[in-house]
């Protein structure tokens, strides 16, 4: 029901100056991601990212475009394995959503699609704990939505602007064979809602369908991917 369709919070492991990170995933739903960091001078991070989904059906799809942009700082807990990172950054999206509610029996199921266009900005901050052979780490994210279009085809325009979000990410790497530069990644985590569902308003519509439409854009979001990390060690170790 959400067409904001957040990108996951992922926690670059760059940890030295020269160091760059690429990775990539694919989620259940088609969608991929990837993203790229670089520090160019002890304890500073810029990151990029992007994701796209095609038109996968007819019934239940999410095509999608978005990318973002971020900087920020890292530090080691000296010798201990512990990574800690955090960023602030600026993205911008197109959506476009469409499924078939149950609906009642003699009514049959009801199509819902949604379109929206929204910039956010974001703060996360991220700890792992990183060994010679993989990691386990752990992200928080906190966005804000500004919607320059959110409309509904049957409704129009929803009366929902902005919205925060709230988003959470447990990821886990492992190097592969011998390899110090490739490792695998699985990830898992959800996006909540910080802003209030909007109160029924006749201004809007008698009977509150409108609202109940845009308050359908503020329910959870849970993610989950698999991919690949490529480490080239540029100037770091």
């Amino acid at each position: 029901d959400r067409v904001s369709a957040p990108m996951q919070p992922t926690m670059p492991l760059v940890a030295a100056a020269g160091q760059a990170e690429a990775a990539g995933n694919i989620q259940p739903t088609g969608r991929v991601e990837a993203s790229v960091a670089y520090s160019p001078a002890a304890h500073l991070l810029f990151t990029a990212g992007g994701t796209a989904c095609p038109k996968l059906g007819t019934d239940y799809f999410l095509v999608t475009r978005q990318y973002e942009v971020g900087a920020g700082g890292y530090t080691s807990l000296g010798s201990s394995g512990w990574l800690l990172s955090g960023l602030g950054g600026y993205g911008q999206a197109v959506s476009n959503r469409g499924y078939k509610d149950v609906g009642i029996i003699i009514f049959g199921p009801t199509f819902s699609e949604y379109n929206a266009r929204y910039s956010k900005l974001f703060a996360q901050a991220g700890i792992a704990r990183v060994w010679d052979r993989g990691s386990l780490g752990f992200t928080y994210r906190l966005t804000q939505v500004r919607f320059a279009t959110l409309t509904d085809t049957r409704y129009g325009e929803l009366p929902l602007t902005r919205m925060a979000r709230h988003e959470i990410l447990f990821f886990a790497r492992r190097a592969w064979g011998s390899s110090s530069h490739w490792e695998s990644l699985a990830t898992a985590g959800m996006s909540v809602s910080g802003t209030p569902r909007i109160p029924d308003d006749p201004t809007y519509s008698s009977n509150g369908t409108v609202q109940y439409e845009a308050n359908r854009n503020l329910l959870p979001a849970f993610y989950a991917s698999f991919g690949v990390v490529y480490r080239p060690h540029w100037g770091g170790r």
